[in-house]
């Protein structure tokens, strides 16, 4: 059993629909696009909004348990098992893909440039490309890092993310949820940072325009030196 799928149960209620987060994302999709991929699309919240909104939603995640459940709720869009490392197994053409909560920080670093090929080959001329990390910037400065805690609305639950270990290569993500002090669920799996200056130097050699770098889907300006998202948009050539 993969760390996701032993999370999955809990995955709506720490990571809930955020308006904010949405209304970045579908306002840098070009007019023309009307068939959207959603790389990490875990239960498929987002790919739902977008098919209310007459677009052609298409989610892939890896985790099983997700994936049914999107379909279930959603089935107005279509969803696959599948990971980023993968994508290239689809049928396109996308007017626009994007790859939210930090999803391609699992995509191991010598894949990166076969998953950006794949990625441009389903894009369309002009089709946007969103993809948000948190600040490895400012990460890679640091030999561990823990978030502030996370309680979850509406429940007792109090949600835990820390980088016990930090280097170059690789990162140790560590989760805990607890409740009343006493762990319901604990994970560990590897992410693999990219410093945003690389992100976007494998993206302008792979056929992509570099459009902007935010620290926030609020719209806050990048700042390397502080622990913030770090939220990448791109342009198909």
């Amino acid at each position: 059993m993969t760390f996701y799928s032993e999370f999955a149960g809990y995955y709506e209620s720490v990571f809930p629909f955020e308006e904010e987060v949405y209304s970045f994302v579908r306002d840098r999709f070009p007019t023309s696009a009307t068939r959207v991929l959603d790389i990490g699309c875990g239960t498929g919240d987002y790919c739902g909004r977008l098919a209310s909104q007459e677009y052609e939603a298409v989610g892939i995640d890896l985790d099983q348990w997700m994936v049914e459940r999107a379909k279930r709720r959603y089935p107005a869009s279509e969803f696959h098992v599948l990971g980023a490392e993968d994508i290239g197994t689809l049928t396109g053409p996308f007017g626009a893909a994007y790859c939210i909560g930090n999803v391609a920080s699992h995509i191991a670093r010598h894949r990166l440039t076969d998953v950006l090929l794949a990625l441009r080959e389903l894009l369309i001329p002009g089709a946007a490309w969103v993809i948000q990390t948190v600040n490895w910037d400012f990460v890679l400065t640091q030999e561990s890092y823990e978030f502030p805690d996370v309680p979850v609305e509406g429940t007792n639950l109090v949600f835990e993310r820390s980088y016990p270990e930090i280097s170059e290569e690789k990162v140790v993500f560590r989760t805990r949820l607890r409740e009343a002090g006493n762990a319901v669920f604990e994970g560990e799996t590897t992410l693999f940072p990219v410093r945003s200056e690389e992100y976007i130097g494998a993206h302008r050699t792979e056929g992509f325009e570099f459009i902007e770098h935010k620290g926030s889907f609020a719209g806050a300006a990048f700042d390397p030196g502080v622990m913030s998202g770090s939220i990448l948009v791109f342009r198909r050539t």
